[in-house]
């Protein structure tokens, strides 16, 4: 999850990029769209000390905001020669180099942007890239942010579980007892379950992969009580696996996956005696509803 939390760390950074200069003389103009006004003051500045960066970067920025995109990339490109190539110039540098057609700058500032490993595949989905849309370049920059950006999608591990999404009817010996819904969640990290018995109250839970202990965990709530199920390490039966240790009763669950039929077989098993024998708790046939 490391990717994960640099990326939560440079869209803060992105975020406060324009708003973070308390003292700055530009900052209240800026804030309330006065570009033109900015760009007097940094004009003014500019006459003392020509490569001031932060008179450039607000001169850049608003000469981008009023769509004059040349200006802007004279003044962004003198920030970026000071030392600051954050992700919020180089994304402005490569929307000014696209709205002037020079595909081949906005690009290289795309590409670096990628090489610092950020996730802003969002960013790019704006009409300004539009006319980059279909090239192989920026669909690569755009897929690498996006892999970035969604670890949990792309890692196998997090995928074991994936036969039990969809939405389903579940039966006892051919009888319809309940419905169940499975659904990803939080960037494909988790799987959510809703199930819904006929007649009674309901109960959910949610799965994940513990990558620091390369286990599968669920967590389930019911009216019941909380139970809390890990995939253990020594067993290894069906498609999926894990088991709850309670003080008392202890409950392991097998799930089975038939890729003919497309169904799963959800097996509960309960012990007295902390594994050493099980007995048959619930055995249920999930068939996916029709579209």
């Amino acid at each position: 999850m490391k990717h994960l939390l640099f990326t939560l760390i440079a869209i803060l950074t992105f975020t406060l990029s324009t708003k973070a200069q308390p003292n700055s003389p530009y900052q209240p103009d800026f804030n309330n769209k006065n570009y033109d006004k900015v760009i007097e003051i940094a004009q003014e500045q500019l006459k003392i000390n020509p490569k001031d960066s932060m008179a450039n970067y607000f001169m850049g920025f608003s000469y981008s905001n009023l769509k004059q995109h040349k200006k802007a990339i004279t003044n962004l490109e003198i920030v970026k020669e000071s030392g600051l190539i954050g992700p919020a110039i180089l994304l402005r540098l490569a929307q000014s180099y696209t709205a002037e057609n020079q595909t081949e700058n906005a690009l290289v500032q795309l590409e670096k942007l990628d090489s610092m490993q950020f996730g802003f595949y969002k960013r790019l989905d704006q009409q300004e890239f539009d006319a980059l849309r279909n090239n192989k370049r920026f669909l690569k920059v755009r897929e690498n942010m996006y892999k970035r950006a969604n670890p949990c999608k792309f890692n196998e591990s997090y995928r074991q579980f994936d036969f039990w999404l969809g939405e389903w009817d579940v039966y006892v010996q051919n009888q319809k007892i309940a419905e169940s819904s499975i659904t990803n969640t939080n960037g494909d990290c988790g799987i959510l379950e809703n199930w819904r018995p006929l007649g009674s109250n309901g109960g959910n839970s949610i799965s994940y992969y513990d990558v620091n202990d390369k286990t599968w965990k669920q967590n389930w709530v019911a009216a019941g009580g909380v139970s809390h199920y890990e995939q253990p390490k020594t067993e290894t039966n069906g498609d999926m696996l894990m088991i709850a240790k309670g003080n008392g009763v202890w409950y392991r669950m097998t799930w089975y996956y038939n890729k003919n039929d497309d169904t799963v077989r959800q097996v509960q098993e309960s012990s007295s005696d902390q594994g050493q024998t099980w007995t048959n708790a619930f055995d249920g046939l999930y068939k996916r509803k029709s579209e």
